[in-house]
């Protein structure tokens, strides 16, 4: 029976987390690598729609804007990697002429998105922030790796496939008026901290105590 991508999902994720290249050349050879690298983005999206669930009900958001902020996060999710992989693609053929198939790029940067399986970490509290930011990194570092291996291009050329299409993004999520949107669901604790509503009853025992006073 022929091994697939699949039934190696776990060495895949766990070895491109470790930002191994051979992890990259192996899901290349395998089949079922796109399905495979869908299940990867769809962890990575399960992960952070948890870390941002957290943040929210700490931060008592109603009903409403807690579904309505996790959808919104979910559609920008789908479009950012489909923007990137999209862009990644076009850069390398447009600029270094590399002759592969959409396909490829797309198994590479699936793969890539393994480091975000750790997103639900955004949700602690004063680390949310630099734990985002790493997280950020490591995947652009993870598919530079990626399109370095599998297109065969220079390591500077690779990172730039991945740097111009996350520029290209960025300016078709402003275009496309997602920003604004991004923004406001895009919540991440610096410092959580709930404090109790006592500050009526406390103003309320104050003026008992200046009309006691006046008596």
């Amino acid at each position: 029976m022929t091994e697939t991508a699949l039934d190696r999902f776990w060495e895949l994720v766990i070895s491109a987390i470790a930002l191994k290249s051979e992890a990259f050349v192996l899901i290349q050879t395998l089949p079922l690598a796109s399905k495979a690298a869908l299940y990867i983005v769809l962890l990575a999206w399960l992960s952070q729609s948890i870390g941002q669930g957290i943040v929210l009900y700490i931060n008592r958001v109603k009903p409403i804007r807690f579904i309505l902020s996790l959808l919104i996060a979910s559609v920008l999710f789908a479009v950012t990697a489909g923007c990137w992989s999209l862009s990644a693609w076009l850069v390398s053929c447009v600029l270094y002429n590399a002759i592969t198939s959409y396909e490829i790029v797309w198994s590479t940067l699936g793969l890539a998105y393994a480091p975000l399986i750790l997103g639900f970490l955004v949700a602690l509290p004063y680390l949310g922030v630099p734990i985002q930011v790493l997280l950020s990194i490591w995947t652009l570092l993870a598919l530079t790796i990626g399109l370095h291996v599998t297109l065969h291009l220079g390591i500077w050329q690779a990172s730039w496939c991945g740097m111009l299409g996350w520029i290209i993004f960025q300016i078709l999520q402003r275009n496309i008026g997602f920003a604004k949107l991004s923004k406001w669901v895009s919540i991440v604790p610096r410092n959580t901290q709930v404090q109790p509503q006592i500050s009526s009853g406390i103003n309320q025992t104050h003026v008992g105590n200046r009309d006691n006073g006046r008596v």
